[in-house]
């Protein structure tokens, strides 16, 4: 990874900072791909390559370009960019190869082994941000090589998923929507929960499954989520192999399909910035594809109730009436009323979703709240990141400040790169030396407001009575009760 491009000028606590996160993405850079992190995530992840170009554009801009389209090399001949790209090295994924077995339904490009579903559709969102980087006849070369490849991934979403041509896209796997364990989806889930699994439910011994997992190694089990839920996700994964992973049979078995309020918001964003690429390329889209998006961008207000937006049942058109984060990146793809954005912030800035470090990916008074349990209370990042970017559009520039503020409070506080924080005491949890933390940090430090948000940041701080949380992991949260008495 070349380090070639101008540093910004950083006081010297941020300059170590960004020097952290530039050895975080060096270690975890595969050579022409970049690995979430060295042992939890081994492999390349679709969303996660985004982010992490989004990020590496400051440094390298064609590496950060060329990892964009690396992930063409996954693409099934139906159009989809599976979730995961398996690299070259030694399996001790617990999700594998073996498990998903799709070398004997099809090939993809390149003849990567993948997994059988897609992640949330962030590439064009990427190519447009590296674009930017890029001298416009580099811009150019980048989009047409992008371009097929990119339109026969959204034609996917757009026919496959969405046999119906109601304008939202189904997913498959909670896996698919990015946000794993989030209470909508392992409420959806819970019907195809295994025997053996039930059993131990309810004979209150379901930790005895703790001993088979393998993606409890690097981090304590009680950051990710449980033994039986991922059991349960295994056995999604079972039926979606015996299906071949076609979504006409799939549609036929018990697997849970979610019309998913946040992949669905970031397709949206993603079918905007395709129309954009498209036309600086010189490229027309075919007319089916664009019909699909409006109706995409039409069917969003479907999801909304009363306060807020939520996913759906594919199969009984019911509303999954959980709050999680996913209700606010309906800002992220702009399809929000002006009449209602006021209210959205209110609600994503009050003590529920920032108890004291926002925005928490379920709300602290949720019966499900876990401050440190991967998608049922941490804050992440990248959703950090799609936000403050919908607000920033909106006008809602102070929101957006805050919001990239508290990401910059976060990791200073531990100094380093964690998967997910504490909403409750900002430590770091999930996998250390995370790849998309370090680059979306690097595209935080490239800000050209960077001044103003440091001064947010350190009256937030100031605020907290705080300049710093040291000790991230050896840190302990508070109790679920007094959670949601911080709300």
């Amino acid at each position: 990874m070349s380090t070639g491009t101008s540093v910004p000028t950083l006081p010297s606590d941020l300059q170590d900072l960004r020097a952290t996160a530039l050895e975080v993405l060096r270690g975890n850079d595969l050579g022409d791909v970049t690995r979430p992190s060295p042992t939890l995530y081994p492999h390349q992840w679709l969303w996660d390559s985004c982010f992490i170009a989004i990020g590496l554009r400051h440094v390298d801009p064609a590496r950060a370009a060329a990892e964009v389209l690396s992930l063409l090399r996954g693409q099934w001949p139906n159009g989809m960019i599976p979730h995961v790209i398996f690299a070259e090295v030694d399996d001790f994924y617990h999700a594998g190869p073996q498990r998903w077995r799709c070398d004997r339904y099809v090939v993809t490009a390149s003849g990567a082994q993948s997994t059988g579903i897609t992640q949330p559709p962030m590439i064009a969102e990427a190519a447009v941000r590296v674009g930017e980087m890029l001298d416009p006849k580099a811009r150019i070369d980048f989009y047409r090589a992008l371009l097929p490849g990119l339109i026969r991934f959204h034609e996917f979403l757009h026919t496959e998923r969405d046999p119906d041509d109601e304008g939202l896209v189904t997913l498959v796997h909670s896996w698919e929507s990015g946000m794993d364990n989030t209470p909508p989806w392992m409420e959806a889930t819970l019907p195809i929960t295994p025997r053996r699994v039930k059993v131990l439910r309810r004979l209150g011994t379901a930790e005895a499954l703790d001993a088979l997992r393998r993606d409890a190694k690097e981090v304590p089990a009680e950051e990710r989520l449980t033994s039986a839920d991922l059991f349960t996700l295994y056995r999604v994964v079972r039926e979606l192999r015996r299906s071949c992973y076609s979504f006409r049979n799939i549609r036929e078995t018990e697997v849970p399909l979610v019309q998913d309020v946040a992949f669905n918001a970031i397709l949206v964003r993603a079918n905007d910035h395709l129309v954009e690429i498209a036309a600086e390329a010189g490229v027309k889209l075919p007319k089916r594809l664009t019909r699909s998006m409006r109706r995409c961008r039409e069917a969003m207000e479907q999801l909304w109730s009363q306060s807020t937006y939520f996913s759906r049942d594919f199969r009984t058109g019911e509303l999954l009436r959980h709050e999680t984060v996913g209700g606010f990146l309906p800002l992220y793809a702009g399809v929000v009323p002006e009449e209602r954005i006021d209210g959205l912030v209110k609600a994503m800035t009050s003590p529920r979703y920032w108890p004291r470090y926002g925005v928490a990916s379920v709300p602290a008074d949720d019966p499900a709240f876990l401050p440190r349990c991967y998608w049922q209370g941490p804050v992440w990042v990248n959703i950090n990141w799609l936000l403050a970017d919908g607000l920033e559009r909106y006008g809602r520039l102070e929101a957006a400040r805050e919001l990239r503020a508290n990401v910059l409070n976060l990791i200073s506080s531990s100094g380093q790169m964690f998967e997910y924080y504490s909403p409750l005491d900002g430590t770091g949890a999930g996998s250390n030396s995370f790849s998309w933390t370090a680059a979306l940090l690097l595209d935080l430090l490239a800000r050209p407001d960077l001044p103003e948000i440091q001064a947010v940041a350190a009256r937030a701080a100031d605020r907290l009575g705080t300049t710093g949380v040291p000790g991230a992991r050896r840190a302990t949260d508070e109790d679920r009760p007094a959670a949601a008495d911080a709300g």
